[in-house]
């Protein structure tokens, strides 16, 4: 039994340092900066700022890595999570969003900080400055429909 044990335990420890050569890729592909959201929209500081701090490692192409983005299988799935939130919204690619999008989307940002959707808990545990008080949900969120008005009157 105890020799089971051992040959199980020593297993699993090979296939833990064999998946670390599988490594997946980056989210850093920061193609055309002009295209974010930024650049495209007025945005006071206080908003930008805490939009980037606690949104953008997910919802950007460019992620600051945590020590632990270097370890599989949480690499594996920090990955997965980074791609399903930008396959939602990716401030990097504002620009190329329709205008109905962006009206769409600038609700959507309001609605999920109100409902306490996002940021998600399991980010907000390592990240503390990722956290939204009640005034920077209101601020995000009167700032959000002052930007789809904008949005409505942008020339094409």
């Amino acid at each position: 039994m105890k020799k089971t044990f051992i040959i199980i335990l020593a297993s699993l420890f090979f296939v833990f340092i064999v998946i670390q050569f599988f490594p997946p890729k980056k989210n850093d592909n920061l193609v055309n900066p002009q295209n974010d959201i930024v650049f495209k929209l007025e945005i006071p500081t206080a908003i930008k700022k805490k939009i980037v701090e606690a949104c953008y490692d997910c919802h950007s192409d460019k992620t600051v890595y945590p020590f632990y983005n270097r370890i599989a299988p949480v690499s594996w799935k920090l990955a997965y999570d980074i791609r399903r939130a930008k396959a939602k919204l990716n401030y990097s690619e504002w620009a190329n969003y329709d205008r109905k999008t962006q009206i769409k989307l600038l609700g959507k940002i309001c609605d999920e900080l109100k409902a306490g959707e996002m940021p998600l808990k399991s980010y907000v545990f390592m990240h503390s400055k990722a956290v939204f008080n009640p005034a920077e949900i209101n601020d995000v969120c009167q700032w959000t429909e002052k930007a789809s008005e904008q949005v409505m009157n942008q020339k094409e």
